[in-house]
Order: C-alpha cells, then sequence, then structure tokens
C-alpha cells in the first residue's frame, strides 16, 4: 500500500536523485504511518532502495503507468516536476486529499491544495524542502542535515572522516571539470595558509580513472583518495569536513545537504544547484568565456578563506552537521 506518491524529477544523473533525498526524508517524518512511494520514468531505483524512508520505488515511463503508480487510496501526492502538465492531471483525476506542487504558470497549477513558487534562482534542493514547507513550515538546513547525517549513520565506523574535501569531478562533461592540477594547487595554497597540517580528500567517481592514477603518482602524505564510495560512505567521511570544494557534480549536493562550509566551482552562474548560505560561495570564470579551467588556483582560495572565517564565526551545532 503506498499512502505517500512522490514524481521524482525525470532526470537519470546522480545529482538530480541526490537533491530530493531530504524533503523524502521529511515526507517520512511528516506521515510516519504511512508507506512512500517514488516515482520516476527511469531506472534510478538503486538510489532510492537504500533509503530507509522510501518503502518502494516504481518506474514508470507511460502516462497510463504513472497514472496507476498513484492508486485511489494515495492521501497525498508529490510533485516536483515543475514544467509538464501530465502529473497535475494525474492528481486531478486521482484526487488524493493532499496534492502539493510548483506554482509554474501552468494550467494545471490550479490542482495543488499546496504549492510553492518555482524559482530558477533556488537551489532545487531547497526548493523540494520549501515545497513541503506549504504544508508545515520546517527550517531546510536543519531536515537536510538530519537527513544526510541519517544516511552517514551505518558508515560512521567504516570511513575515515576527512578534513578538507576536494571533488574534482563532473559527470555532464568536461565543461564543468575544474581540473585537477587546479585541485593540487589550490591545496598547496591552503596547506600554506593552514599551517601545513591540513589532510586533503579527493572525492573521486567511475569517471575519474585519470585523476585516480594522477593522484597515487604523486603519493602525497597529506593526500587521501576515496574512490566509487556509496552515498552513506561520503556522507559519513563528508560529515565533520571543515572544507568543502567542489565542481557541479552529484557528490556535491551531499555536501551541500551536510550544510557544511562549501565552496562550488562553475563554468557560469547555476544557481539551481548551488545552496546560497552564508557559509557558501560559488566561484565562476570572470571573463565571461564560460571556460571553467580560466578561473585561477588564487580566486578559488579567496572564497574558501572567506568561507572558512564565515564558519568559524558561527555557533557549534550550526558548524558542522548535526550528528
Amino acid at each position: 500500500m503506498s499512502d505517500v506518491v512522490v514524481f521524482v524529477r525525470s532526470q537519470r544523473r546522480f545529482g538530480d536523485q541526490i537533491v530530493a533525498f531530504s524533503a523524502l526524508y521529511l515526507l517520512k517524518q511528516l506521515w510516519a504511518d504511512k508507506a512512500v512511494r517514488v516515482v520516476s520514468r527511469y531506472d534510478v531505483g538503486h538510489f532510492y532502495r537504500e533509503l530507509p524512508w522510501v518503502d518502494e520505488f516504481v518506474r514508470a515511463g507511460a502516462f497510463v503507468e504513472q497514472f496507476r503508480a498513484l492508486p485511489r487510496r494515495a492521501e497525498v501526492s508529490v510533485n516536483f516536476h515543475h514544467s509538464s502538465e501530465r502529473y497535475a492531471l494525474i492528481s486531478l483525476l486521482r484526487r488524493p486529499a493532499l496534492r502539493m506542487g510548483f506554482d509554474n504558470n501552468r494550467l494545471g497549477d490550479r490542482v495543488w491544495t499546496h504549492r510553492h513558487r518555482k524559482d530558477i534562482n533556488e537551489y532545487i534542493g531547497l526548493a523540494n524542502l520549501r515545497l513541503l514547507g506549504a504544508y508545515q513550515e520546517h527550517d531546510p538546513e536543519d531536515v537536510a542535515r538530519q537527513c544526510f547525517a541519517r544516511i552517514a549513520m551505518p558508515y560512521r565506523h567504516e570511513v575515515e572522516p576527512a578534513d578538507i574535501v576536494l571533488i574534482p569531478g563532473g559527470g555532464s562533461g568536461e565543461f564543468k571539470r575544474w581540473a585537477l592540477e587546479h585541485y593540487i594547487a589550490l591545496a598547496d595554497l591552503l596547506q600554506q595558509k593552514l599551517g601545513g597540517h591540513a589532510v586533503f580528500t579527493f572525492v573521486l567517481g567511475p569517471d575519474e580513472t585519470a585523476e585516480l592514477e594522477r593522484l597515487k603518482q604523486l603519493g602525497r602524505r597529506d593526500f587521501r583518495i576515496e574512490f566509487c564510495r556509496p552515498v552513506g560512505a561520503l556522507a559519513a567521511l563528508m560529515q565533520d569536513a571543515r572544507l568543502v570544494v567542489s565542481n557541479d557534480c552529484g557528490p556535491s549536493h551531499i555536501a551541500q545537504g551536510l550544510c557544511l562550509p562549501y565552496v562550488g566551482v562553475f563554468n557560469e552562474p547555476n544557481p539551481e544547484w548551488f545552496w546560497a548560505r552564508e557559509c557558501t560561495r560559488d566561484v565562476v570564470p570572470d571573463n565571461a568565456s564560460k571556460e571553467i579551467n580560466s578561473i585561477q588556483p588564487a580566486r578559488v582560495l579567496r572564497a574558501c578563506m572567506e568561507v572558512l572565517a564565515a564558519s568559524s564565526s558561527q555557533p557549534a551545532h550550526l558548524s558542522r552537521a548535526a550528528t
């Protein structure tokens, strides 16, 4: 039985799934006695089945399959899509008591009992939480921290906590990859600023085998490598990090979900994928080229030092993810 049905965004990539985790966590807090079903057009169930607050995943590509995925007995439908009309039509036909979706100048927006205005300048993970905030108010940062701390819990004794995390991936292509050599140069600059005792953990995925070999060749004692780790392990090793620097990639959203001091390196401004907070900065090319590797390590260093300074001024319970 599925009492709460969530239609997640029709995207396949790692990051597109990660930004839904906190909202799914909150749904289970709000309806602890209800079964939560996640529905996607794509075969991304492995991301969701490991979450203890998701009871069922359904892949539904065609309209009829999506219609059937929202049973008549369902009490709540939550729709993270903001462009298609089909999910509003499904909710209209099935008529669950609570129908939540984004207000985005669509005819179907009238179907929603609870809505949040879609803003392309708002971080997607935050927008999902604010949609649920239309039903019950909450602190999005607290919810996100709790979510990823819970995901990390089974791995806390299996991984070594990181000091500074560097994430040079970029699954969408080279245009999103600030090069590994820049990260190495940044590590050298940070080491000088931080007294020579920092340890840098490089988080790498299956597309970073060349970076893996390069880092192994360096053999630096202040470099650690984490390769192809699951989400829970990444959350556990990042949870107490004092700084994360990342390209726009899936693991970056684990760090942002933990509300860590964070610097994102982008080829262009991308607020839907950057959670702007006091202890975060985004760095983009300043020459209007969209060439990410035109960004010099010294610029990213300045952003890092600003973030570290902001973090040090925060109360202790906010400067690290809740345990």
